[in-house]
């Protein structure tokens, strides 16, 4: 599988594409969270909630060819086979268990989305599906690159530029942090780190 590499100014303005396309304002207007559930939908995709397996390592997957994909069952403690269409992105239910993973059942729909905008030509046509694991920090490329956009989606950096000039006053940094990351709907890991990346912090 050939991989294409992606400079981050170019994820950049992939990402600038797909939130104006949706809703301009959300690219130009006041700070807010990204409706990324809306967006991947928006983009002609279904999104289904799923287990994905028994241990919950697999959080999410971008199917690209139509088939059957693995989810367990939880009542009947057992795996069974799912009908799915290319252009499905699953994620695991456990990730809407607790609104303490809001942020991470947000992170996962854009890396999947992520996988959906750059990956689907190396992906379609071979049956495999890009899968993103609890835990899997892999240098792996392709999983780079969609963590990458991901984030990217979720805090686009003019955004990120207005809020923190309009909130930095009278905060410490990690007040900062996790008020900006309360209006993008974010870990403060994902906000701390998009901040340092652009020398904010």
């Amino acid at each position: 599988m050939k991989k294409a590499y992606y400079r981050e100014q170019a994820l950049e303005r992939i990402a600038r594409d797909v939130i104006i396309a949706y809703d301009p304002r959300l690219y130009y207007g006041s700070p807010a969270a990204i409706p990324i559930e809306d967006i991947i939908e928006a983009q002609g995709l279904v999104l289904e909630y799923q287990y994905l397996r028994n241990n919950g390592r697999v959080l999410g997957e971008t199917i690209f060819d139509d088939g059957l994909t693995a989810i367990y069952d939880r009542e009947n403690h057992r795996y069974d086979l799912l009908p799915v269409k290319g252009g499905t992105i699953l994620i695991d239910c456990s990730l809407c268990e607790e609104e303490a993973s809001t942020g991470r059942l947000r992170f996962t729909c854009a890396h999947e989305l992520g996988h959906w905008l750059l990956h689907k030509k190396q992906f379609s046509g071979t049956g495999e599906n890009a899968a993103l694991r609890s835990g899997d920090e892999s240098d792996n490329t392709l999983e780079v690159q969609a963590n990458l956009l991901g984030s990217i989606l979720l805090l686009p950096l003019p955004q990120v530029k207005r809020c923190f000039y309009q909130l930095r006053s009278g905060r410490t940094n990690q007040q900062l942090v996790t008020d900006m990351a309360g209006i993008f709907q974010v870990s403060k890991q994902a906000m701390r780190i998009r901040l340092e990346n652009h020398n904010l912090l």
